[in-house]
């Protein structure tokens, strides 16, 4: 079921699982000036989220902000062929079976632009990700550049241990990919200060909790342990993360 915020902004959860861990993901939908709808960050397709969607008008857009968070593009570009489907950088490379209308970036786009600004989150070497703001709302929509695990939102055993291994449990911060693969903290700490200028008061982001409280704090905290987690880590460690990213 959507749940509506202000503004002519919804979001929908639903539980998935990625390499084999059980943990619960939301996607948002933007109302557009014309009528019609963004969705970002898609959740596979059921009748159900259809139904409900149409009830709120025709889906325009669907954008996937990383290129990992692409699970329900392809239910969504069979449900809606009339609908345009964006990629992050990276994404149609990974995807080629899908017809991409293009690739999102720093400027967005004009059926939208009225309603959301737009960034890539820089200096990472596997993903960027594109951060949206809600005005109308306030909100910051993320994907994996902050989780906010909890109990309610974890969902198998394994994931609550390496949630709380990666120090990702009960504390928002960068998702374990999202930090392995930043390498670049001045990149990083630069698109994440630029962000942290807009004026938000929550953080809705795709895996836990949502942040109502001490936003900007909760943002800054990020990227601070993201610069340092950066600037701390030993060569080998480095060496093994470039590693990983080369092979994903």
């Amino acid at each position: 079921m959507l749940v509506s915020l202000r503004g002519g902004l919804h979001y929908g959860e639903a539980d998935v699982t990625f390499y084999g861990c059980g943990i619960q993901t939301r996607m948002s939908v933007v109302e557009l000036p014309d009528g019609g709808l963004l969705v970002i960050s898609p959740l596979v397709l059921t009748g159900d989220l259809r139904q409900e969607l149409d009830a709120l008008g025709p889906v325009r857009h669907v954008a996937a902000p990383n290129k990992i968070h692409n699970q329900g593009l392809a239910s969504f570009a069979e449900a809606y062929p009339r609908a345009q489907i964006w990629a992050a950088p990276g994404l149609p490379e990974r995807c080629p079976e899908i017809a991409f209308a293009g690739v999102v970036e720093d400027d967005p786009h004009p059926d939208w632009s009225p309603v959301l600004k737009q960034a890539l989150t820089q200096g990472n070497i596997f993903f960027s990700e594109v951060v949206f703001l809600h005005i109308a709302s306030r909100t910051l929509i993320v994907a994996d550049l902050v989780e906010n695990l909890a109990d309610e939102t974890v969902k198998s055993g394994a994931t609550r241990q390496l949630s709380k291994a990666f120090h990702i449990f009960g504390r928002p911060l960068p998702s374990p990919e999202f930090r392995m693969y930043t390498t670049d903290a001045e990149a990083a700490k630069r698109s994440l200060d630029h962000i942290n200028t807009w004026d938000f008061d929550r953080i809705l982001m795709a895996h836990g909790g949502i942040i109502t409280e001490n936003a900007h704090s909760v943002l800054s905290e990020v990227r601070d342990f993201l610069v340092s987690e950066v600037t701390t880590r030993s060569a080998h460690r480095a060496a093994l993360y470039r590693f990983f990213a080369a092979r994903q």
